[in-house]
């Protein structure tokens, strides 16, 4: 009866060591192919050399000069990221505390521009 006993308890010890060593050998094998999933996705975003352009808005002072109208400032300086015209203009007043469109020369205005940058 013994002996039985003894069999059983080194039955039930394998069979638990067993499942042990299932759940660590798959968390290495789901540990190992997210490694290879994740590792292939850096690989993707650094594989390049290229440096690509990469715009930045910026501001800077104009000063006005004789014939110069905010319409004309806009057509020089904005970019499609801007809207349209009006937009542009509108914001050009609202930064310039300005009330309608009327500018003089010599006056300054704080306009704002996309310039291309390189990573």
């Amino acid at each position: 009866m013994r002996a039985h006993r003894s069999y059983a308890a080194g039955k039930k010890r394998r069979q638990v060591y067993m499942k042990k060593l299932a759940v660590v050998v798959s968390a290495l094998v789901l540990v190992l192919c997210m490694s290879i999933l994740l590792g292939c996705n850096f690989a993707d975003a650094h594989g390049s050399t290229d440096e690509a352009p990469v715009e930045h808005r910026y501001y800077k002072s104009i000063e006005i000069q004789s014939g110069d109208t905010l319409w004309g400032i806009a057509e020089e300086y904005m970019n499609e990221k801007d809207g349209s015209i009006i937009e542009y203009i509108d914001e050009v007043k609202e930064i310039n505390g300005l009330k309608s469109d009327d500018i003089q020369d010599s006056q300054y205005l704080t306009i704002a521009y996309y310039d291309t940058a390189f990573r």
